[in-house]
């Protein structure tokens, strides 16, 4: 909770499979009040698979809310009780058939900060074996493509890639591939200093 505010009352008012949907009223410091109305679900992953000639693995896929086809890297959502670094693993080989030698937390973002309490955290992946995916029936039109670092980079520049963790994945990937020698943040265990929520 921010400093000087207090939740006067939580209310849910909708609860889905993967989602539910709070009303919350909050005193401020000032003593003003406001209402906040947000979506509550797990967190989720985004993973840029980097192979040793400079390319990354994307998937295509129809994304029925968004009513248009996605170029994202693969991720998804954690199971419960799922961390985020096993999740990343897990999307990364169901979703593209790639196990990694290599994992390491690039950040933690929130997906959309004003409306929803779910944070996105985004992974780069090294070391690559490539072997049979196993998507699931909503993902049976999903397309595997492999594209240049660079070439991705210019996409995210042109629309081509639009959605939000590939977006910024792919570009600190760029930056910290382009860094060299800089440190990660946290190592490949996915531990770090993540806030909480």
């Amino acid at each position: 909770m921010i400093d000087g505010w207090t939740t006067v009352s939580s209310t849910v008012q909708y609860t889905g499979v993967r989602v539910v949907v709070r009303r919350d009223s909050v005193r401020r410091t000032d003593q003003s009040m406001g209402t906040f109305e947000y979506t509550d679900s797990a967190d989720g992953v985004r993973v840029v698979a980097l192979d040793d000639r400079g390319r990354i693995a994307l998937v295509e896929e129809n994304v029925y809310v968004c009513g248009q086809r996605l170029l994202m890297c693969p991720g998804g959502g954690c199971e419960p009780g799922e961390d985020p670094l096993s999740a990343a693993r897990r999307e990364l080989a169901e979703e593209a058939g790639i196990h990694a030698s290599e994992v390491e937390l690039l950040t933690m973002m929130w997906r959309m900060p004003a409306g929803a309490r779910t944070r996105e955290h985004l992974y780069l992946a090294r070391g690559l074996s490539i072997g049979e995916h196993h998507r699931d029936p909503s993902e049976a039109d999903m397309e595997l493509r492999w594209v240049t670092l660079d070439e991705a980079v210019a996409m995210c520049g042109d629309g081509r890639i639009t959605e939000a963790g590939t977006l910024a994945a792919i570009l600190l990937t760029a930056q910290r591939t382009t860094a060299g020698s800089a440190a990660p943040p946290a190592a490949a265990t996915g531990k770090g200093s993540v806030p909480s929520p």
